[in-house]
């Protein structure tokens, strides 16, 4: 399967908001942390972005991940957090909304496309991103494109199930992407 990222519309938050309404409340913070409640809404998410959206002022860019054949999105993902001191950004909000779809590598190479915007567009030096130690899955994709692990925050939230979740900050350097992309990328 064959997809590019673009930037993601207001118009779109309705599909994210369905998406993370078809789980529960874990799989929502495990997306977004403690910024929304459960059930997710579009006015928490415009109220959120009250500075709006995809400009440095807003400071975040919101891609959809789009299927090229189907022209649909089925994910979305941000990078978001500049800190033009540091040439650094944060990707955060990662999510591929059908579930029948996660696993198939589609996350990986979104990931990719969205890592080589924030080093070649936005001129970064270093890309970060938190995920919690529950979510293998997630770990291993973000391994996969290069990010290695760093900071571990221990007991940072606590399930629904009464588990303790701790949080994990990735990073990846641009000299260790540049090392490790493809030529023909």
């Amino acid at each position: 399967m064959d997809i590019h990222l673009e930037l993601l519309n207001e118009s779109d938050f309705n599909t994210i908001v369905n998406w993370i309404n078809h789980r529960d409340q874990d799989f929502m913070v495990q997306w977004s942390g403690l910024t929304y409640t459960f059930p997710l809404t579009v006015e928490q998410m415009q109220s959120h972005y009250h500075k709006g959206i995809n400009s440095l002022d807003s400071d975040v860019f919101i891609y959809k991940i789009v299927e090229i054949t189907s022209n649909e999105m089925i994910g979305s993902l941000q990078l978001c957090r500049f800190d033009s001191m540091k040439k650094e950004a944060v990707i955060c909000r990662f999510i591929i909304g059908d579930s029948s779809r996660r696993g198939s590598g589609i996350g990986t190479l979104a990931l990719k496309k969205a890592v080589q915007i924030g080093f070649t567009q936005f001129g970064l030096k270093q890309i970060r991103l938190n995920v919690f130690d529950i979510n293998n899955t997630a770990i291993r994709c973000y391994e996969r494109v290069g990010f290695k692990k760093g900071k571990m925050t221990e007991n940072a939230y606590t399930s629904s199930q009464g588990v303790q979740w701790s949080n994990l900050e990735m990073i990846l350097d641009k000299e260790i992407w540049e090392k490790n992309v493809p030529v023909s990328e």
